[in-house]
C-alpha cells in the first residue's frame, strides 16, 4: 500500500490556534477601547448605556466567529501547489505554486513555547505582505511543511539545469553550522549603536497622540493648560525646563532603543544552511527567518560612527521579489564582524578575491549640487527662527554653509565603486558608511539617465534593477555609464547565472 505524501489530505492547525485567534481578537478591542476604558475608569459619572451594550454585542458575536473561521481553515499540498481554504460566510481559497514559496518562516512568541507550538508565514515573489499565516503548527509538523517546499524547489531547479556531473563533496555546505551568536556584550554594543532619534521621534509622536485621545476621553483640555504654564512663567524657566526635559527625553529613547533591541536579539543565532542562511532570534517571541542563496540578489552592509567603533557592520540580504516591495524580503544581522561578513560575502559571490576590479569615483560637481541641498536652506530657516532672540548674532548660522561644503566634499571623495568581470563593489557615506555587493547575473534591467542639470557636463547616474530592488551610481561620465550599460547587458544575457 503506497503512503500517501505529506499534507496530502486538507489539515487542521492545532487546537492552540483557538487561543491566539481569541488572543488576536482582545488586542484588536484593547486597541479600538482604550480609550473608551479610560473614560470608565477615570469618569465615575459614566456608566454603560444601550450602545456600549451592543458594541460588546458584536465584539462576542466577532469572537464567535473567530471560532468558526478556526474550524473551518484547512492547508494541503495538491498538484505541487500549496493551498489554503478558509471562511464562514464568504469562502475564500488560497493557491500558491509551491516554485513560488520564497521562505517559509517561523514566530514563536512565550504563548506558541508554552503550548510546543509555532506560527507559520508564508512568503511569496508575488505578494505585498504575507501570502497566508498559520497561528500553530506544532514545531514537528512546521518544519516537514518547510522541508516538503525546499524539497519541491529544489527537485524543480535541478530539472531546469540538469548539471551533468554532481558537485564535490567539499562544495556541498554542512547542513547546519552556526557562523555567528550574539553574546550579551555583542547586544549592548548594537543597542547603543542604534538609531536613538528615531525612538524619540516614535515617542513624541505617540506621546502627542496619546495626549489628544486622553484629553478627548477625560474632557481635560491640556492645550489651555498648557497655554496658562506658558503665560505664567518667565522665559529663563521656559528654557531651563527644556533643557531639562530633553536629556531626560534623550534617555528614555536610549533605554527603549535598547530594551527593542534586546527584545528582538537576543540569543541571535546566524546559522549557515544547505539552501543558505538563517536567523533565529528574540527573547519572548523567538523568530527563524531563512534567506535563500540563490535569491539574494546583493548583500548590503552599513555602519554608523558607534558601529565602526565596535568594529561591527550591518549586513543585509535583499532576496527576489517580482513586484517592489522594500524591506518585505531583506533577511540580515543587525551587528555582526568582519569574519562573518566575509563568510556571507563568499557565499554569495565565490569568485570576489579573484576578479580583477577597477576602481571609480564620482564627478566633482556632485560636491556643488550636495552643498545646494543641505547648506543654504537650514542656514536661513535657522537665521530667520532665531533673528528675535539673537540679533545680528543671529549671522552665526551662515557658518553653517561651511560645514556644509566641509560634508559635501567629503561625501563626494567617499564614493567608490568597481567593476570586474563579474560584478559590482560601492561604498559611499562620510558617517554613515554604506557599502553593496552585486553579481552581473542578479541584474533585471539598467538604465542611464541623464538629468537637465548635467547635460552640459555630460554626466549620468547609471541604475542596476534587480528583483530586490535597484543600485544607483550617481555624476559619472556618460560614456562611461553606457559601457558599463551595455557590458552588464551582454553579461545577463550571454551568462548561464541564474537571478534565483
Amino acid at each position: 500500500m503506497t503512503e500517501n505524501p505529506p499534507f496530502s489530505q486538507p489539515t487542521r492547525q492545532s487546537s492552540a490556534a483557538i487561543f491566539f485567534i481569541l488572543g488576536g481578537v482582545l488586542r484588536m478591542l484593547f486597541r479600538q477601547l482604550w480609550v473608551v476604558i479610560l473614560v470608565f475608569v477615570f469618569n465615575k459619572k459614566n456608566s454603560f448605556d444601550t450602545y456600549t451594550f451592543i458594541f460588546l454585542g458584536l465584539a462576542v458575536f466577532t469572537a464567535l466567529m473567530s471560532l468558526l473561521n478556526y474550524f473551518n481553515l484547512f492547508f494541503y499540498i495538491k498538484d505541487g501547489e500549496l493551498v489554503l481554504e478558509k471562511g464562514v460566510l464568504r469562502k475564500s481559497k488560497i493557491n500558491v505554486p509551491l516554485d513560488r514559496v520564497q521562505t517559509v518562516n517561523f514566530r514563536q512568541n512565550i504563548f506558541h513555547q508554552i503550548f510546543n507550538v509555532v506560527a507559520v508565514d508564508i512568503d511569496t515573489a508575488g505578494s505585498a505582505g504575507k501570502e497566508f499565516s498559520l497561528h500553530a503548527l506544532s514545531k514537528p509538523q512546521a518544519e516537514l511543511l518547510r522541508e516538503v517546499v525546499s524539497s519541491r524547489q529544489s527537485l524543480t531547479k535541478a530539472l531546469v539545469h540538469q548539471p551533468t556531473t554532481p558537485a564535490p563533496q567539499s562544495e556541498i555546505p554542512n547542513p547546519k553550522s552556526e557562523i555567528f551568536k550574539l553574546v550579551p556584550l555583542d547586544l549592548l554594543k548594537i543597542g547603543i549603536s542604534q538609531n536613538h532619534l528615531r525612538t524619540a521621534g516614535i515617542l513624541l509622536a505617540f506621546t502627542l497622540s496619546f495626549a489628544d485621545d486622553v484629553q478627548a476621553a477625560l474632557g481635560i483640555d491640556l492645550e489651555k493648560k498648557l497655554a496658562w504654564w506658558l503665560g505664567t512663567s518667565q522665559g529663563t524657566d521656559i528654557l531651563l525646563t527644556l533643557l531639562m526635559a530633553a536629556p531626560v527625553f534623550l534617555l528614555a529613547s536610549f533605554v527603549v532603543t535598547l530594551f527593542r533591541t534586546v527584545l528582538q536579539y537576543y540569543d541571535l543565532r546566524f546559522l549557515r544552511t544547505e539552501q543558505g542562511f538563517k536567523i533565529e532570534s528574540g527573547l519572548f517571541t523567538r523568530q527563524e527567518v531563512s534567506a535563500v542563496l540563490a535569491k539574494i540578489q546583493y548583500v548590503r552592509w552599513a555602519s554608523s560612527p558607534l558601529m565602526r567603533l565596535f568594529g561591527m557592520v550591518k549586513v543585509s540580504l535583499p532576496q527576489a521579489s517580482s513586484v517592489v516591495v522594500r524591506g518585505k524580503l531583506t533577511v540580515g544581522l543587525p551587528g555582526c564582524y568582519a569574519p562573518q561578513l566575509a563568510a556571507v560575502r563568499a557565499a554569495y559571490f565565490p569568485t570576489e578575491t579573484e576578479q580583477q576590479w577597477e576602481p571609480h569615483g564620482v564627478h566633482g560637481i556632485s560636491a556643488i549640487w550636495r552643498i545646494l541641498k543641505i547648506g543654504p536652506l537650514p542656514a536661513l530657516i535657522l537665521l530667520y527662527a532665531t533673528w528675535d532672540y539673537m540679533g545680528n548674532q543671529a549671522f552665526i548660522w551662515l557658518a553653517w554653509l561651511a560645514v556644509a561644503a566641509w560634508l559635501a566634499k567629503r561625501y563626494q571623495q567617499s564614493w567608490r565603486w568597481e567593476v570586474s568581470e563579474e560584478g559590482l563593489r560601492a561604498e559611499w557615506g562620510v558617517f554613515n558608511r554604506t557599502a553593496v555587493l552585486l553579481q552581473w547575473h542578479k541584474v533585471q534591467a539598467v538604465s542611464v539617465r541623464r538629468p537637465i542639470f548635467t547635460k552640459k557636463s555630460k554626466l549620468a547616474r547609471l541604475t542596476l534593477y534587480t528583483a530586490a530592488g535597484d543600485i544607483s551610481v550617481p555624476y559619472i561620465p556618460f560614456e562611461k555609464a553606457q559601457a558599463v550599460q551595455d557590458f552588464v547587458l551582454y553579461k545577463v544575457e550571454a551568462g548561464d547565472g541564474a537571478w534565483m
